[in-house]
């Protein structure tokens, strides 16, 4: 019978891009590419379009997401948060794929990245765009690090509702347009319950761990069940709040096209309500990922739809 050791030195060990690549989290980005597509569509139905203000204001937002995971996995490890066998974790540390230097090297540098892309976006539009990256950075790093551990306290969900919802969906039309925009921010709304919702299902996976560590998720707080409906409301609302702001005038009426994505999210709805394991919720939070992705690609070519049509009447 082989030992530990020798059952260890058997495993194949993955390439090192694949590993840095699995700990930022590819899945995940395009909770960052949903609102850049929406806020830069509702821009160019006001009239304008910066192709390379647009590709900036898009690789600066995903960097940052990146260094957020990054950050995540490093002072989830460091706090004794994540074990080798967290669903939610990429325990690339614990399986020494990476060091906790590597991975904590690898959030700085992504920020650094961040930050000169944010340097790009002042001499394009102007010094306001400090507050946004400023802003969107101290959120990020604050979410997992002390004294904050924004997510430990059961404010992750807030945060990121106001960092990926609302800020990249208006910052992504302020960086094209320089000035406030009630349609910037009906159209935030909806994109943002539905990025919320992927933060609550990875919770609601994650129930039994973070209880375990008395991280105070809203699951952890309000019981698993609470989780379970929350994620019926985000789900359900992004779609009423979408039809309110088309039916008022608020975002243009080719927007109720969001609902040929109903069934998608009716269907996930439905199983997470009746889910019993966490296998459910392991698949629930990959549907809500592309329900995310599906419905602000939608919504971001109906406005284009709207823009054309305006454009040739």
């Amino acid at each position: 019978m082989k030992d530990t050791a020798s059952i260890s030195s058997a495993t194949p060990v993955p390439p090192a891009w694949k590993v840095w690549v699995k700990t930022s989290r590819p899945f995940t980005l395009t909770a960052s590419i949903s609102p850049v597509l929406v806020g830069t569509a509702i821009a160019g139905y006001e009239g304008t379009f910066h192709i390379f203000t647009f590709l900036v204001t898009l690789l600066s937002c995903l960097f940052l997401q990146i260094g957020t995971n990054y950050f995540n996995e490093y002072f989830d490890y460091r706090y004794g948060l994540d074990h080798e066998g967290s669903l939610g974790a990429s325990t690339v540390i614990f399986r020494r794929e990476m060091t906790a230097a590597q991975v904590l090297g690898g959030a700085i540098i992504s920020f650094v990245i961040a930050t000169l892309l944010g340097i790009v976006l002042i001499f394009l539009v102007g010094p306001a765009i400090i507050l946004f990256g400023l802003g969107g950075m101290l959120v990020a790093y604050f979410y997992s690090a002390k004294p904050f551990k924004f997510a430990s306290r059961g404010l992750g969900d807030i945060l990121v509702y106001i960092a990926m919802g609302f800020l990249m969906t208006w910052g992504s039309y302020y960086v094209q347009i320089q000035h406030w925009s009630w349609q910037a921010f009906a159209a935030s709304v909806p994109v943002g319950f539905l990025v919320t919702a992927i933060l609550n299902m990875n919770n609601v996976r994650d129930y039994q761990d973070d209880l375990a560590v008395d991280k105070k998720t809203l699951p952890v707080r309000f019981g698993l069940q609470f989780g379970q409906r929350y994620h019926a409301v985000l789900l359900i609302g992004s779609y009423v709040t979408a039809t309110i702001f088309a039916l008022t005038g608020l975002l243009p009426i080719y927007s109720l096209a969001v609902w040929l994505t109903f069934p998608l999210a009716f269907n996930n709805v439905r199983s997470i309500l009746t889910a019993k394991d966490r296998k459910a919720f392991i698949v629930g939070i990959k549907r809500t990922s592309l329900l995310h992705f599906q419905f602000s690609v939608v919504l971001a070519l109906a406005v284009v739809v709207a823009t054309l049509i305006t454009t040739h009447v």
